[in-house]
């Protein structure tokens, strides 16, 4: 999607074939575009994502995607919700993982057009959750595409700024060697250690958590790393990890890490009074420019950061799954499916409506006619792979989106095997009544420009066909 705000140098009116008298207003018309692509152009230099929207609709378009450092998930997002508000609230739930609150205050079109109305840029710095499941330095930039007071349309621009951070932590960290380091480890880290990766010397700097078995509290003595390192996996570190964890933090592999990073993060598992806890080791270079440079190494607790992620993750299931069935809800299930198209995965889409559903609830009562919806749903599920998408669209009617699957008879097999389990379905309480169901189903070939609303129509079209026939049946589209 384009939109119609690029416009080329060489596309700009030439003020020589108009009169005099109207060379002025040409002229003036010239600069106003060149300071719009003007904007554009600088920010999209170093902003590998930018969208154009409109403060008066709320309305987005791509101006700009390289698809490098480009998070697809979040590109595919801003196509669904093409509203401002609806996607930068969802995006900032899905994707943002610090600061949350504060972004989405900072976020809102109010508190941005009063940043940028006067011209200015404004940025927002965050972690990201990436597709693969990684966090990295973020940030978002609000600026007018155009000059204040002339414009409706302002952008909003994405870029990764991981390696810049980082490496500019690395080009400071000279400047607080020790104590200004510690003092900053300080706010997060119980045990703080100085590290010699040359001769494996060690000095505590802090330490008020676990003391590890050979060691007194911060000061100037001096102790082998293998004090710290074998002991303290020995004693601390819960078994099924102790193996992983003498070879995460041998020298050996701290050197080899920190070759090309001034960092090495990662998370482990402590036994303590019986209790399994989350922590976290986090080995830095004093001064990145200094060849075979000290270390640093702090141990934390990320018990808190574990839990919530978790209860993150139990909200967002429930949020995303049909409570009656236990299978996707409508919302969840069409993201999905919009989420393969965008990415080019071939399949069918089939939808399915129950045949005389009211009859179950009004004649035997809606207890049964729940055991109905929740039998379809499980039939579903064994009938179809776990790669495909089955969701509820809402009252009788069901979904699917095979995978891979892109031709008629391939098609007719699969909802023959579906119709011939919900054939099985048994229930006393249907009074030998059958359950039968009407099914319309399309084809994504992927590589087709093709919108996800095009092929349900063309499938839902399929399902009025169906239901001319008796018995369960299927109409191709």
């Amino acid at each position: 999607m384009q939109t119609d705000l690029i416009i080329k140098e060489n596309e700009l009116i030439d003020p020589a074939i108009y009169p005099e008298d109207q060379r002025g207003l040409v002229e003036d018309f010239n600069a106003r575009i060149k300071r719009l692509t003007g904007i554009i152009t600088g920010i999209g230099k170093e902003y590998h994502t930018i969208w154009v929207i409109n403060s008066k609709t709320m309305d987005m378009d791509l101006y700009r995607s390289t698809g490098e450092n480009t998070n697809r998930s979040a590109v595919a997002l801003g196509f669904q919700f093409d509203n401002y508000d609806r996607f930068i609230e969802e995006y900032v739930d899905r994707f943002v993982v610090t600061n949350i609150e504060s972004i989405q205050r900072d976020v809102k079109m109010d508190y941005v057009l009063s940043r940028i109305k006067d011209g200015d840029l404004f940025t927002l710095d965050y972690m990201r959750l990436a597709d693969d499941g990684n966090m990295s330095y973020h940030q978002m930039a609000f600026a007018l595409a155009g000059q204040p007071g002339e414009t409706d349309n302002f952008i909003l621009a994405f870029r990764d700024i991981d390696k810049t951070i980082r490496k500019h932590i690395a080009d400071k960290r000279y400047l607080r060697e020790q104590l200004d380091i510690v003092e900053t480890l300080s706010r997060d880290y119980y045990n703080i250690f100085k590290i010699n990766p040359k001769t494996g010397d060690v000095v505590i700097l802090k330490l008020d958590g676990y003391v590890t078995k050979g060691m007194e509290g911060a000061g100037e003595k001096v102790y082998s790393y293998d004090v710290l390192y074998k002991q303290y996996v020995k004693d601390r570190v819960y078994s099924e990890d102790q193996e992983w964890m003498y070879n995460a933090i041998s020298l050996e592999t701290i050197k080899s890490k920190l070759k090309d990073n001034s960092e090495y993060v990662s998370s482990y598992r402590v036994m303590d009074k019986g209790e399994v806890h989350y922590y976290q080791f986090t080995y830095i270079l004093i001064n990145a420019n200094v060849p075979n440079s000290d270390l640093l190494a702090g141990f934390k607790n990320v018990d808190d950061i574990v839990a919530s992620a978790k209860e993150r993750q139990n909200l967002e299931i429930l949020a995303s799954t049909d409570l009656m069935t236990g299978i996707l809800n409508r919302g969840s299930g069409e993201r999905k499916v919009i989420d393969a198209m965008a990415n080019n995965k071939a399949g069918m889409l089939c939808i399915l409506d129950i045949d005389k559903f009211k009859e179950f609830n009004d004649k035997l009562g809606h207890n049964v006619g729940d055991k109905v919806l929740r039998g379809i749903a499980d039939v579903l599920k064994i009938t179809f792979r776990d790669e495909d998408i089955i969701f509820r669209l809402g009252g009788d009617e069901y979904a699917a989106y095979v995978m891979n699957l892109n031709d008629e008879e391939a098609g007719k097999v699969v909802l023959e095997r579906l119709f011939s389990e919900i054939a099985k379905m048994d229930f006393p309480e249907l009074e030998e009544r059958k359950v039968c169901v009407s099914a319309g189903a399309a084809f994504y070939k992927g590589g087709v420009k093709q919108s996800f609303e095009e092929l349900y129509k063309l499938a839902d079209s399929g399902v009025y066909e169906s239901k001319k026939i008796d018995g369960s049946a299927v109409t191709f589209r």
